[in-house]
């Protein structure tokens, strides 16, 4: 259980794993979308989730929103472990934690004006007349930049990067603890994304929610984030401050996704790293460390032990190499 009162949401070795079918006649087998992962959320601080696709991202946003029930491990907000709880615990616990969705013109209903979009969470969880709900709605317009004559118009008369601040209008309607923004702006234009990350900043600044904010693009991380976790096949590889993890990166699978960002000064450029081959299967994932098979460092131990994540110089890193790396 939380015992740091400053802790909104604290994740311990939360685990998903699928069962898979792989065809007639042959047995089923586990896929380990999510394998013992470890974090904390603190008010008006960023955690953001970084790593390819299929890494497990998407996945762990799902067991903070409680959209799915994890596997293993434990997931404390609110001094319940909703990993487990009942359904009335969850229901207590479900409006602190809200979704911001990756794309905008899937997440909104096209049949619904914003209006009623923005009043839905309150009439589900609150017991408001619909003067307040109304009132409320047209108050979270204006904070993310709507104006008043939106309020009765349906999604698709709207560009992408409105359609993301109604969504983020929507999230904040029940003034959540946490907000889970999954690649929230990776469906929109450049310019448009600096508004959007702009605009989440700001809203945290003003109501000191925590953002759990997953993404594959480390320019946009690099901007909004405070602490970074990098995740491989469903497991932390590193976990530590943003600066840390950019200005020294340790992990050599962290490294590569680093030399890989596209940088405007020359001086931050780092040599290119290339990786061969590609993200194994989680439904048969190498033994020992999952990278040894593209770690360019691997030696006959990474093949056979798996690294525990230990903390290494003011971060948390899951390497047998690392001090010799570092």
């Amino acid at each position: 259980m939380m015992t740091n009162t400053n802790i909104l949401l604290e994740a311990k070795n939360l685990s998903k794993h699928y069962t898979v079918a792989q065809g007639w006649f042959k047995p089923k087998v586990a896929a380990r979308a999510l394998d013992g992962v470890s974090f904390t959320l603190t008010p008006g601080k960023t955690l953001a989730v970084v790593g390819e696709s299929g890494c497990g991202k998407s996945t762990l946003a799902r067991q903070v929103v409680m959209i799915e029930s994890p596997t293993g491990g434990e997931l404390w907000m609110d001094g319940i472990n909703i990993a487990n709880a009942d359904k009335a615990a969850r229901k207590h616990v479900r409006p602190m934690v809200q979704m911001v969705f990756q794309n905008p013109y899937a997440s909104l209903n096209p049949r619904k004006k914003v209006g009623s979009i923005l009043e839905e969470p309150l009439a589900i969880n609150t017991g408001y007349a619909r003067s307040e709900r109304m009132e409320r709605a047209r108050a979270m317009m204006a904070k993310v930049g709507l104006r008043p004559e939106h309020y009765g118009r349906y999604p698709h008369m709207f560009s992408g990067g409105q359609r993301q601040r109604i969504a983020i209008a929507r999230a904040l309607m029940l003034n959540p603890k946490v907000i889970v923004a999954d690649e929230p702006v990776s469906a929109l234009d450049v310019s448009i994304q600096a508004q959007v990350l702009n605009l989440l900043m700001d809203l945290q600044e003003a109501s000191d929610v925590a953002y759990l904010f997953i993404s594959h693009n480390l320019a946009v991380v690099e901007m909004i984030a405070d602490e970074v976790l990098v995740m491989y096949l469903g497991k932390t590889v590193e976990h530590g401050a943003k600066h840390q993890i950019f200005s020294r990166p340790l992990h050599p699978y962290t490294r590569a996704l680093l030399a890989s960002t596209p940088r405007i000064d020359p001086t931050q450029r780092q040599k290119k790293i290339i990786l061969h081959g590609e993200l194994p299967s989680p439904l048969a994932p190498p033994p020992g460390c999952a990278f040894n098979n593209r770690c360019p460092h691997a030696t006959e131990r990474c093949r056979v032990e798996i690294p525990q994540l230990l903390p290494f110089e003011g971060r948390m890193v899951a390497c047998h190499h690392v001090a010799e790396i570092a």
